[in-house]
């Protein structure tokens, strides 16, 4: 009983007809939804490319992540060897700022080779 009375709410003439909820929050009349009022609103244009520079940026972090992160194993290779092995003498970090030289670096920490025994 409790359901059908949200469902009969939802189908209620406020949301719908003249003044109703859904005509009164289109995207079009919100303020600086368009570019028109985006144009007249001029405190309201960094804020739109502040926030569209970091959801770009946050979008290449992610899409950095699930392609060259261990975490993620996109070759569905059962020996966990295999694929950890692509990043021996390899550069995994993003930025390098002491600049070290990550060409010999497995070599130079003298990392275990677990697969002798």
């Amino acid at each position: 009983m409790f359901l059908s009375k949200i469902l009969r709410a939802a189908d209620h003439p406020y949301l719908e007809g003249a003044g109703g909820r859904k005509a009164n929050n289109k995207l079009s009349s919100l303020q600086g939804m368009t570019m028109k009022s985006l144009k007249h609103h001029t405190a309201l244009q960094p804020l739109f490319v502040i926030m569209g520079a970091g959801i770009v940026f946050v979008c290449v972090y992610i899409g950095r992540l699930a392609s060259k992160t261990t975490d993620i194993n996109w070759t569905k290779a059962k020996d966990m060897g295999d694929h950890m092995g692509y990043y021996n003498n390899r550069q995994f970090k993003w930025f390098n700022p002491k600049g070290v030289d990550y060409s010999t670096i497995s070599d130079k920490r003298n990392a275990p080779n677990y697969r002798e025994e």
